[in-house]
């Protein structure tokens, strides 16, 4: 009897212990697949990361997702490139923004959640200025909320650098302004004037109607020249729309032009022009270059009406077939506070005129820089009131690029 319950004994410790290895076995089996499952799921969502990631650095301006308390849970390749590489996630917005008007759009997104988009005018010495050579940057700031009424609320911060636009549109402002009060003052005195005349015996006195039709003269002289010069510009502005016309010139016969149509006011100013240039043959648009070198050349002359002056125009090539032209006066020269302007439009240095001058339009330099640059070369300019001035343009001798 003993022996039997000892076998029964052993038969039921064998069955549980085979019970129990085969419940281990299954665990293991169950870990296994809740391992693997697991393993899975962090596969996927490395994969799913990764393709936001590549998504977000895909978008061409700066993202940054921020979560309810403020801090900065995403960003993109660009966000990280402004901020060069500086650890900002899990940062709190005032952390990371020193700017105000960004954290106050932020926090204002935050506390009543809703799709806006603002333009910032951000100064020079702002993390997002930086790129911008000492100017204020304009950016366009889109904030998206991901979840209005969920307890994990995010707001999307897009940041999207329009300080071209803004600087263009800022110039097209100017330049309508400028162009209209260049206009208003002339045409003001031409109907002053013809006012004058049409009046009951206005043109009894010879000597001061003709006096007056001289001034008026001058002054539709001047409304031309304006207009041919705006009508230039905006040729040179519109890119693709105003190819050039390329074609090899000799630039020695162009100047050669441009001095024999200035010969009475060379001679009647006692100037002197020495012509510095080589056998040089140029690719590129030679009504453009006719333009470069008889502003340059005419600017030298209106700035120095009352002394001779003496100009000289210099031309070489180098190895690589860069082009330099030198045009040097020695006059009055210009101050140094005004040189970083001279290429602006409608800025002149020689701001105060007699009542029998009519001065000049403040075009001439601008249309030189933006012809050159539509040859793909640049144009500087160094100055010693008094003693020497000098603008100096560099460009390839394939001209045939518009920029």
């Amino acid at each position: 009897m003993i022996w039997l319950l000892s076998a029964t004994s052993l038969t039921l410790l064998f069955l549980f212990l085979r019970a129990r290895r085969a419940l281990n076995t299954q665990h293991k089996k169950q870990v296994q697949h809740l391992d693997q499952q697991q393993d899975l799921l962090k596969d996927q969502d490395r994969a799913h990361q990764r393709e936001i990631k590549r998504l977000l650095d895909s978008l061409p301006y700066a993202f940054f997702s921020i979560n309810q308390q403020g801090k900065i849970i995403r960003t993109n390749h660009i966000s990280q490139q402004i901020f060069k590489g500086r650890h900002i996630l899990q940062r709190s917005i005032r952390q990371v923004f020193f700017d105000a008007p960004i954290v106050a759009e932020i926090e204002k997104n935050l506390t009543k959640p809703s799709p806006r988009s603002r333009n910032l005018r951000l100064p020079p010495n702002s993390t997002f200025s930086e790129g911008h050579h000492g100017k204020e940057s304009h950016w366009e700031l889109t904030l998206q909320p991901l979840s209005i009424k969920n307890d994990a609320l995010e707001i999307q911060v897009m940041m999207r650098d329009i300080s071209a636009h803004s600087h263009a549109e800022q110039i097209r402002q100017d330049f309508v302004a400028n162009a209209s009060h260049e206009l208003r003052t002339p045409l003001a005195i031409i109907s002053g004037y013809l006012e004058n005349l049409t009046e009951k015996e206005g043109l009894s006195d010879l000597a001061l109607a003709k006096k007056m039709l001289g001034t008026m003269d001058r002054h539709v002289i001047r409304i031309n020249r304006i207009v041919e010069e705006m009508l230039l510009i905006a040729k040179l502005d519109s890119g693709t729309a105003a190819p050039l016309n390329i074609s090899t010139f000799q630039l020695r016969d162009c100047l050669y032009d441009i001095i024999e149509r200035l010969e009475s006011v060379i001679e009647k100013q006692g100037a002197i022009i020495l012509p510095h240039i080589p056998d040089l043959s140029m690719s590129g648009d030679a009504f453009y270059w006719t333009q470069i070198l008889s502003n340059l050349i005419e600017n030298a002359l209106k700035q120095n009406t009352h002394s001779p002056v003496t100009i000289s125009i210099n031309a070489q090539q180098d190895e690589q077939g860069e082009i330099s032209i030198t045009v040097t006066d020695n006059g009055i020269g210009i101050p140094s506070p005004d040189i970083p302007f001279i290429f602006k439009r409608f800025f002149r240095v020689e701001k105060h005129h007699s009542q029998q001058q009519v001065k000049g339009t403040g075009l001439g330099l601008s249309i030189v820089k933006r012809a050159v640059e539509a040859h793909g070369g640049s144009i500087s300019a160094q100055s010693t009131p008094g003693v020497e001035t000098t603008f100096t343009i560099k460009v390839p001798q394939d001209s045939s690029r518009v920029s």
